[in-house]
């Protein structure tokens, strides 16, 4: 039986609702009420219910207000919003915040029958997509693995996809919040003269594939994109490949357009193109080096900043970016052996877009790393690693940086990070992700669960990521894992 949580201010207005209709024959049922957004979002946060019946306005946090929480924490939830006033602007905005439904007092019988109706067969449909997804994470894993040599006409001819034209493009894209259930693999979209094959990657994230004639029927992808793929925020476009190209290739370059997009804020849509890294960038870094075996301070920021600005300048793709900050974390760790504890972290390039900073923000804080690396931070006052730990182990769901952690305790970056990892002996990173695979772990018990769902549920956005971690820490693929 799906979950459902009925939110008024009026106790009576929840009660009248929860007997309103017979939710048992329509596979529901109440697990409780809630008297006001706050605690509704405390209950939606504990019991994860498949349906919210939510009034608009409460005092504190009002129904939008817990409509935007739940949309923005990644949970399923679908969420029917109730007014008392007949204003199209909050119907607007209910639909607008992602709102499966709205909702007139007082509710009638049956239109309240005929939403949780509704929402029971679309339930039903992207559990049935989720179920589809789990039998083809496994292998899209494997098959978009950049090591995975698999050719395009080896994974279309395994799938038995159809492919009229000659040339293949990937284009990737991330949407500002969770789209629409897209289901991981469908039959390609015969577009004429285009043929198309999504496949959601992430959360928020969708590949597509498609099949065209560059020389005799060219696609104008501008036009594409802002017509087929409107709502995406940042997109990246691979190269032209060829039957023969590895079908992992072009969307790895696809990704690394994406990315290079999400990062620098600067063009929505971004095409691949190879670009060698500067001279100059290779000359900084050596130039550091030598900065750091003499450890002058202001050299070394000084360097930093200019490598920063250097991959501002060239606008150097994502991959390149993360490689120039990996060689300076690596620089950290041959030099300041001492302070790994509170040392910086390796980074790919999905986390450093992802974390929405702009290069000199970034390098920056390999900066302060060089800085606060004189000696390890003081004992931290009683209490104070216990408090930080249990902030962790109450969010670690959620998209949840260091420095957010460092800020709420107001402490250094540095100092959070020395007490996490003298407290637990192992990074913030590593100890957060440890902490996911477990409950990643747990959750697979529930056959109820999609690998989709777990995914969310963990806080990753990545399918490919969380499939390489579970499998690097448990041995085998989350699918894989399930069956054991």
């Amino acid at each position: 039986m799906r979950k459902v949580l009925i939110v008024d201010d009026e106790p009576w207005v929840a009660y009248g609702i929860s007997r309103l209709i017979d939710w048992e024959r329509l596979g529901f049922r109440i697990i409780g009420e809630a008297y006001d957004g706050a605690s509704a979002w405390q209950q939606v946060m504990q019991e994860q219910p498949e349906l919210v019946i939510s009034d608009i306005r409460m005092p504190g946090l009002d129904g939008l207000e817990l409509l935007e929480n739940i949309k923005r924490s990644g949970l399923p939830t679908q969420v029917v919003l109730i007014s008392g006033y007949a204003d199209f602007s909050y119907a607007q905005q209910a639909i607008r915040h992602g709102a499966f439904d709205y909702l007139l007092k007082q509710v009638e019988q049956d239109q309240l029958e005929d939403a949780a109706k509704r929402v029971g067969e679309f339930l039903d449909a992207r559990e049935q997509s989720d179920s589809s997804l789990d039998l083809f994470l496994d292998d899209l894993f494997e098959l978009l693995d950049p090591d995975n040599s698999v050719s395009i006409a080896g994974f279309i001819e395994s799938r038995r996809i159809p492919a009229s034209f000659p040339h293949f493009r990937f284009i990737n894209c991330l949407f500002p919040e969770v789209s629409p259930d897209w289901p991981a693999l469908t039959s390609p979209a015969d577009a004429g003269q285009l043929h198309e094959l999504r496949m959601r990657t992430g959360q928020n994230k969708l590949s597509i594939l498609i099949n065209y004639d560059e020389d005799n029927h060219p696609l104008d992808l501008l036009t594409y994109i802002s017509e087929h793929l409107q709502a995406a925020e940042w997109t990246g476009i691979s190269s032209l490949g060829l039957l023969d190209s590895p079908l992992s290739r072009l969307h790895q370059e696809a990704d690394i357009a994406l990315y290079s997009s999400a990062f620098y804020r600067a063009e929505n849509v971004l095409r691949y193109k190879p670009v060698l890294p500067p001279a100059e960038l290779r000359k900084m870094l050596l130039r550091l080096e030598v900065s750091i075996k003499e450890q002058s301070q202001d050299d070394i920021t000084s360097d930093i900043s200019l490598i920063a600005s250097i991959c501002r300048t060239h606008l150097l793709p994502a991959d390149q970016v993360a490689f120039a900050y990996n060689q300076i974390v690596s620089l950290y760790y041959k030099y300041y052996e001492s302070s790994w504890s509170s040392g910086p972290e390796l980074l790919t390039y999905e986390t450093i877009a992802r974390q929405h900073c702009t290069s000199e923000e970034l390098f920056a804080r390999l900066g302060a790393s060089f800085e606060n690396a004189a000696g390890e931070p003081a004992v931290s006052p009683s209490g104070l690693a216990k408090r930080v730990l249990d902030y962790i182990d109450d969010s670690f769901t959620e998209d949840l940086l260091l420095s957010e952690v460092a800020r709420n305790f107001r402490l250094s970056t540095g100092y959070a990070s020395a007490l996490v990892k003298r407290e637990t002996g192992s990074t913030y990173s590593d100890y957060v992700t440890a902490k996911r695979l477990q409950l990643a772990r747990q959750l697979l018990a529930d056959p109820e669960l999609s690998i989709h769902e777990i995914v969310q549920r963990i806080g990753y956005k990545d399918y490919f990521h969380f499939n390489k971690l579970f499998k690097k820490h448990f041995g085998v693929t989350p699918s894989k894992y399930r069956k054991l």
